[in-house]
């Protein structure tokens, strides 16, 4: 099985955690035309390259950081996926690193959108614990969770560290996760990646 295809099969358990979270009020956004977008305070100081992940007309834009190594894989965008990078130099079990940031436009206030991310983690894992830091993203709600992702065919189950940002958008909200799974989240070149990109999350709202 190519990186690809194992990357393919990898992220369906991060859309059923995704669909879990979804209630049945979620919706598209309107993109007949676009909004005025101002630079959110609050967002860290970043040097360095920056990627955009894919947008609707009128939404919100999330940039974050490419550390050295990481390359975009296009081929996996959709309606929900809006960017996945991989780093083909660590590739261990024949499974490279990455990190999926996806969208979620909903009618959802805030806390709503939170809750449902947190139900999401708990009917996707089997577990009512949820190993969470709250906090802030360019001034919008955010929160860090970890947790464990079974095996998804050749893929070994494996940890995911997921940040989950909530953005208001008009009468609406916008739910951005950016989820990092790797077989060897040990490693150093991973976890400072990741710690970079997370860290480093530009939004203008």
């Amino acid at each position: 099985m190519s990186t690809r295809s194992r990357l393919a099969a990898a992220v369906l358990p991060l859309l059923v955690l995704t669909a879990c979270s979804a209630g049945d009020d979620a919706e598209n956004p309107d993109a007949t035309g676009p909004t005025e977008v101002t630079a959110a305070a609050g967002c860290a100081d970043v040097d360095g390259e920056l990627i955009a992940a894919d947008t609707r007309a009128g939404e919100p834009t999330l940039e974050v950081p490419l550390p050295e190594g990481w390359e975009d894989d296009s081929t996996m965008n959709s309606e929900l996926i809006r960017l996945a990078l991989i780093n083909p130099d660590l590739v261990r079990d024949d499974f490279a690193p990455n990190i999926v940031v996806t969208a979620e436009p909903s009618p959802a206030d805030e806390q709503a959108a939170v809750d449902r991310q947190v139900q999401g983690i708990q009917q996707a894992t089997g577990s009512a614990d949820v190993d969470r830091e709250d906090g802030e993203v360019c001034g919008f709600t955010s929160f860090i969770a970890d947790y464990e992702l079974p095996e998804a065919g050749a893929v070994p189950a494996r940890p995911a560290r997921v940040q989950v940002i909530v953005v208001p958008h008009g009468d609406q909200t916008i739910t951005y996760t950016l989820t990092a799974q790797a077989t060897a989240p040990a490693d150093p070149a991973y976890a400072e990646a990741v710690e970079e990109i997370f860290s480093g999350v530009q939004i203008a709202a």
